[in-house]
């Protein structure tokens, strides 16, 4: 039961979607514990996409690059 969308998604899109894993988490009775269990992995996922959207777009003038390591 694992829901995977375009990564091209926007920050609404990937919030809309993870409303809607909560609703069919918290509404569906007739859920497995393995379908609830990948419901919320599926949901941590999307969590941490979001996260990581919102750290680059924080973060745009990060340089990750070397900076003069063998200067001795």
């Amino acid at each position: 039961m694992r829901y995977m969308l375009p990564l091209g998604m926007t920050k609404s899109e990937i919030e809309s979607h993870i409303s809607n894993l909560h609703s069919t988490l918290t509404s569906s009775a007739d859920l497995t514990p393995g379908d609830r269990v990948s419901l919320r992995n599926e949901i941590g996922y999307w969590q941490d996409k979001l996260a990581l959207l919102e750290f680059r777009q924080e973060n745009e003038d990060i340089d990750y690059g070397y900076h003069a390591q063998y200067d001795m």
